[in-house]
């Protein structure tokens, strides 16, 4: 029998794909016709302040992109980041199931801007399957530093043996181990399925 109560996921990479990486600004100076190059620079000044929620989405556009005149608006570069982020029907299909038998507490520890986070919760109804987001544009601390878990562990009231983080990225996966929380790294999407059941999560009361 597993003594896993609470399912912890990560957002880009498991539920959805990654928001606003590398890939999409390397689109997005190809679509914009920008240097990469000098867009990935000022990225990197300001992104750890930007996803932890320190510099909204117009401040973070603003320092990375309109620090010159441009032939396009801030609307037409918002619109571009949104469009990156699509779903993994395999990944909500679990969801649906897990969260129609109630048998697991759902929540999210992921790494997300605030403005961009509230989008994609939004745009694909994320609340229907999470009792809540702990997310470094809400929190002002991002994995793989210790506190963001430690929070989402107090505020669940749950113990780390309890707890099943899954999350795309080593270094994550790495410090939720540290904490004696249960994980799964996760590198291929549409193996999570066998990958829960593998530790003893079970779907449709079976």
């Amino acid at each position: 029998m597993s003594n896993i109560t609470t399912l912890l996921f990560d957002l880009g990479g498991v539920v959805l794909t990654n928001g606003w990486d590398e890939n999409s600004r390397r689109e997005g100076t190809e679509y914009f016709k920008l240097n990469y190059d000098e867009v990935e620079q000022r990225h990197n000044k300001i992104f750890p302040d930007f996803e932890k929620g320190n510099v909204s989405l117009i401040k973070y556009i603003n320092e990375v992109i309109f620090y010159k005149k441009r032939n396009f608006n801030t609307d037409d570069f918002i619109n571009f980041i949104k469009s990156r982020t699509k779903s993994y029907k395999s990944t909500l299909q679990i969801l649906e199931e897990l969260s129609r038998d109630k048998k697991y507490l759902l929540a999210t520890i992921n790494n997300e801007s605030y403005e961009l986070n509230l989008f994609r919760i939004n745009q694909f109804k994320l609340y229907k399957y999470f009792i809540a987001f702990f997310s470094s544009g809400f929190l002002n601390t991002r994995k793989p530093e210790p506190q963001i878990y430690k929070i989402a562990l107090n505020v669940l009231h749950k113990k780390p043996q309890e707890c099943l983080f899954i999350d795309d990225r080593i270094e994550n996966i790495e410090e939720a181990d540290k904490q004696e929380i249960q994980t799964i790294h996760l590198t291929d999407v549409e193996s999570l399925k066998n990958l829960l059941i593998k530790k003893n999560i079970t779907f449709n009361g079976k």
